[in-house]
């Protein structure tokens, strides 16, 4: 086994411990409000309001990938992400879900240009098809399956909307453990990219 083969389970990681604990957060927010009594409109808020901030994310993602190297940049993502989200286990006003949705749509665009764009510009032209169904399934089951266990969790009179932003802030935790720990800490700016062995 090379070293690609080594590697790429845990940049693969990374993003899923990502995925889930954004899908827990967002699933979650939205279950619980609605059994409050939320109204629609303010439930559709939250994610209008966070696909805003994700736009406005997108619009600096480019600049921040050329400027901060690609191992810091995921890893500062990952931190934004955990820090926007442990607020959720002592608080769950509607303010303050709105607040910590809208700081956590912001580095998701970084994360994703970073992280994606490493892997498929280092991935050979003749595997990108496998690497991508590889990525998109083990992060896609992932994240089917993640509103089942929110809505299992927010079910529990003992556990509810606390232990799922507790799944989610673990899940982001351990994205950032796996960034700061294993070989991507080290992935440079893109235009070093090429000289970069996995």
């Amino acid at each position: 086994m090379g070293p690609d083969q080594k590697e790429f389970p845990l940049r693969n990681h990374a993003r899923r411990y990502g995925d889930i604990a954004c899908v827990a957060s967002i699933t979650g927010a939205q279950i619980m409000l609605a059994a409050r009594g939320t109204s629609a409109v303010m439930i559709g808020l939250l994610g209008t309001a966070m696909g805003v901030s994700t736009l406005v994310g997108s619009l600096l993602a480019n600049k921040l990938v050329d400027i901060i190297p690609t191992g810091m940049l995921i890893a500062d993502a990952l931190v934004l992400f955990v820090v926007s989200q442990v607020p959720l286990l002592f608080v769950q006003s509607y303010a303050a879900i709105l607040i910590c949705q809208i700081l956590a749509g912001l580095p998701f665009p970084a994360l994703n240009a970073g992280l994606l764009g490493f892997l498929y510009g280092k991935t050979p032209d003749n595997m990108q098809g496998r690497a991508s169904a590889v990525f998109e399934t083990t992060v896609g089951i992932l994240g089917a399956a993640c509103p089942a266990m929110v809505g299992w969790l927010l079910q529990q009179p003992d556990l509810g909307f606390t232990a799922v932003m507790a799944v989610a802030v673990v899940c982001s935790v351990a994205g950032l453990a796996v960034s700061l720990a294993g070989p991507l800490r080290s992935i440079p700016n893109p235009d070093q990219w090429s000289e970069v062995f996995l």
